[in-house]
C-alpha cells in the first residue's frame, strides 16, 4: 500500500465541511469534544495533517531525514483557509482519501484523527442524496431497492 501527504487544500476542504456540519470532535488527548469552527479550524487541521504526515513518515521510514523535516514544517506553518459550499459527496471522498493516506501506523485507529474521521463520516451520512427519503428499517415489506 502506498501513502502520500495530502495537500493543505485537502485538509481545508475536510475542516470546512466539518464546520458546515457543525461537527464536534476532540483535538487533544484530553478527549473533550469541541465544535469545529473558524476559531478552532487551524488546530483541527494541524491535528489531521500531523497524523497524515506521521503515517507517511512511518510508512517510508523517513524519520530524521530532510523530507520528514519538510513535512514537520508544513504542519507547523499550516493555517486554515475556509472553503465554502463543500458538497457531502466531495467531503466524503476527501475524508476517505485522508483516512486511506493516514492509516499506516499501528496506532492510527486509536488516534484523534481517526476518531474525527469516524464522527465526520457518520455526520455526512445524513447529507447524502436519498438519505431522508430512505426507510429507517428494511425488511421484506420495505424493499431496500426502492428509490
Amino acid at each position: 500500500m502506498s501513502a502520500f501527504v495530502v495537500s493543505t487544500i485537502h485538509i481545508d476542504t475536510i475542516v470546512s465541511a466539518a464546520i458546515d456540519l457543525e461537527l464536534f470532535a476532540a483535538r487533544t488527548d484530553h478527549g473533550t469534544l469541541e465544535r469545529v469552527c473558524h476559531e478552532t479550524a487551524t488546530a483541527f487541521g494541524k491535528m489531521l495533517l500531523a497524523e497524515n504526515v506521521h503515517s507517511v513518515v512511518h510508512r517510508y521510514r523517513l524519520t530524521g531525514g530532510a523530507e520528514a523535516f519538510d513535512y514537520a514544517e508544513l504542519v507547523a506553518t499550516y493555517t486554515f483557509r475556509y472553503r465554502p459550499c463543500i458538497s457531502a459527496g466531495i467531503a466524503a471522498k476527501a475524508l476517505d482519501c485522508f483516512d486511506y493516506q493516514s492509516c499506516e501506523t499501528d496506532s492510527y485507529e486509536k488516534s484523534l484523527a481517526y476518531a474525527f474521521t469516524c464522527r465526520m463520516a457518520k455526520a455526512l451520512n445524513k447529507h447524502l442524496a436519498g438519505y431522508e427519503a430512505a426507510p429507517w428499517g428494511i425488511d421484506d415489506r420495505i424493499p431496500a431497492t426502492t428509490h
